[in-house]
């Protein structure tokens, strides 16, 4: 029984997907993954999302990823898009994110594209590159630029060289780096509605994520939803919430807006109770008209985006922190899944906290809280707030704060999960369906494989007679540098292998998800070589005199292991016996393996 019970509830949820028009906003229960955050190259690309696939599947209705169009730079976070068309970027080639998006596709998740068209990208000042899709051409002209860009230096430079802009100053803000679209023109208008309708009727993408949305009209936001349809739009108009209201004002078509919008008034109440540590600073009667978050509006709910933590907020390095929520996330998550509005889930935080994260968002999805559900604060205490939503099938009771346990639930409910900063309640009669999905959780939870930690060593020669190797290294979690700021550390061990003398760093590779990344460099880190990623085994690389780009190219060298006696060769079965990713084998077939600490080559 519990098994036909947690089937029905799955499928409930895949039964609830995105259609093709923006009008179904309005009564949706999507729960969304920010599937990236600043510097995640290796964390999240295209290859390692889809092996997630089912997972995700079982809890998001939606994942945004970053914008999938080349940036001409290896380490780029697309937000100075070069190419539309071209679909090879800093997380993947073109045939990896097809794919992805296809497997994300058959199982219900959909793929939102990060949609960067306030500006563009240059070589020099003015030199946009042409592209061809279905055999027509695009390339924006100068005429295609904001006459007052970068606050009219553009202008001077065109003028220096006898180039003509715009006649139209900018519909939006300004934005300094990069060429400022003019979104009046009618070449940018034809390129940008081609391009959206490539994303989604090529590429197979769900809906977008509009980026620097306050950089043009949100009449043009209108526009291009119009023509292109997609099933979700969210734009980021990073201000108070009476501007975010005028921007999805500003959208409508016929009277309804065509896009919902971030909630960012949302994230900074959640901040400062949690900084403050005053949660009654939640309250809705705090801060004004401009600070009350979209979805504490019934008129506004429906559009509303809410999330607690994004890459432009987050904590990216020492030197720069940014604006993060210093603690009581999972609090912040609690939150934020008890609300109405469409949640957006921070990547970090899903990683760091995956089995409660599943719990708040079941706990949702059971009693089916949508972005239209009313809710009633319950409490509002400097210590603790609680909150109680109202789905289409019960209510779910939400306590958060530094002592949660101080309020207590009325009859009726169950507690259902928990922590030092957070409490979930449950109806009573909802706890049968509950506990299949605690059991289900709590398999997930069981770790999958056997895993031996080991060393990984990187052996590196170079074919073109550089006087120093430096390594830049950085791990799984993307952020850790383990020798340090570029360019990493000179590196002066050494080792004979075969005929070759080779520079070598060991690694301890701690569990079976955790790996290194390195850069090869010399001097002050130029010249350099290309990205080399996932790295968990040992690895002889050999860099190339060919280049890609300015980056020097490397290939891994699989035989020089083998060839120079490092190897123990058998044809048996040594016990206990591991795989290269460090998981127990049963047995051993063909292949390399791990046994008492060293390597054999099975045939």
């Amino acid at each position: 029984m519990k098994r036909q019970l947690l089937s029905l509830f799955l499928l409930a949820c895949v039964l609830s997907p995105l259609t093709s028009h923006l009008s179904l906003l309005r009564a949706q229960s999507e729960v969304m993954l920010q599937g990236f955050y600043w510097d995640s190259y290796s964390q999240t690309r295209w290859t390692k999302l889809e092996k997630q696939a089912d997972e995700l599947a079982r809890y998001f209705d939606l994942i945004w990823v970053p914008n999938s169009g080349y940036c001409d730079d290896s380490n780029n976070m697309g937000y100075l898009p070069m190419r539309y068309f071209d679909q090879n970027s800093s997380f993947g080639t073109e045939a990896e994110l097809r794919s992805m998006i296809q497997t994300f596709k058959s199982k219900g998740l959909g793929t939102v594209a990060d949609v960067v068209i306030n500006h563009h990208n240059t070589s020099g000042w003015f030199g946009f590159p042409s592209e061809t899709y279905k055999g027509e051409t695009y390339q924006f002209r100068t005429t295609d630029i904001c006459r007052n860009d970068d606050g009219g230096s553009t202008l001077t430079q065109a003028n220096s060289q006898g180039v003509s802009l715009s006649a139209n100053n900018d519909t939006g803000e300004d934005w300094s780096g990069t060429r400022d679209l003019d979104h009046k023109s009618e070449n940018v208008q034809r390129i940008v509605k081609a391009y959206l309708s490539f994303l989604l009727n090529d590429l197979g993408y769900t809906g977008f994520r509009y980026d620097m949305v306050k950089g043009y009209s949100a009449s043009f936001t209108a526009d291009y939803n119009t023509s292109s349809q997609p099933a979700f739009s969210v734009g980021e108009c990073w201000d108070g919430s009476t501007t975010i209201k005028n921007w999805i004002n500003g959208t409508r078509v016929d009277g309804t807006p065509t896009s919902a919008a971030f909630d960012f008034q949302f994230r900074y109440r959640v901040r400062d109770a949690i900084n403050q540590n005053n949660w009654t600073l939640l309250s809705a009667s705090s801060q004004g008209d401009a600070g009350k978050p979209l979805v504490y509006d019934a008129a506004y709910r429906p559009w509303a985006v809410t999330f607690v933590e994004n890459h432009d907020t987050e904590y990216r390095s020492a030197s720069a922190q940014q604006d993060p929520i210093k603690g009581d996330t999972l609090a912040a998550n609690a939150y934020l899944l008890a609300m109405p509005g469409t949640p957006c889930i921070f990547l970090k935080h899903w990683l760091n906290a995956k089995s409660d994260l599943k719990r708040m968002i079941s706990a949702r999805k059971l009693v089916g809280i949508t972005n239209v559900s009313t809710y009633e604060v319950k409490a509002s205490q400097q210590l603790y707030y609680a909150v109680e939503t109202t789905g289409s099938r019960g209510k779910l009771l939400c306590v958060v704060g530094k002592t949660p346990n101080a309020y207590t639930a009325t009859s009726g409910y169950t507690k259902v999960a928990s922590g030092s900063d957070f409490a979930y309640y449950l109806p009573d009669a909802l706890i049968p369906e509950w506990e299949v999905i605690e059991q289900r959780i709590q398999e997930e939870a069981q770790p999958q494989g056997d895993f031996t930690p080991h060393t990984a060593t990187i052996h590196v020669r170079d074919e073109l007679g550089w006087s120093r190797m430096n390594f830049y290294i950085w791990d799984s979690d993307d952020n850790t540098q383990l020798n340090g700021g570029w360019p990493g550390k000179q590196i002066t061990a050494t080792k004979k292998v075969g005929d070759y003398t080779w520079y070598y760093q060991t690694f301890n590779i701690t569990s079976a998800d955790y790996y290194v990344n390195v850069v090869f460099s010399t001097g002050t880190g130029s010249p350099q070589t290309v990205d080399l990623t996932e790295i968990s085994e040992d690895k002889y690389y050999v860099i190339k005199t060919t280049q890609s780009g300015s980056k020097y190219i490397v290939e891994e060298d699989k035989t020089t292991s083998i060839d120079n006696g490092q190897l123990t060769i058998d044809n048996g079965q040594p016990s206990p016996v591991y795989d290269l990713t460090g998981r127990r084998v049963t047995k051993a077939t063909r292949g390399l393996f791990v046994t008492q600490g060293r390597k054999y080559l099975s045939r």
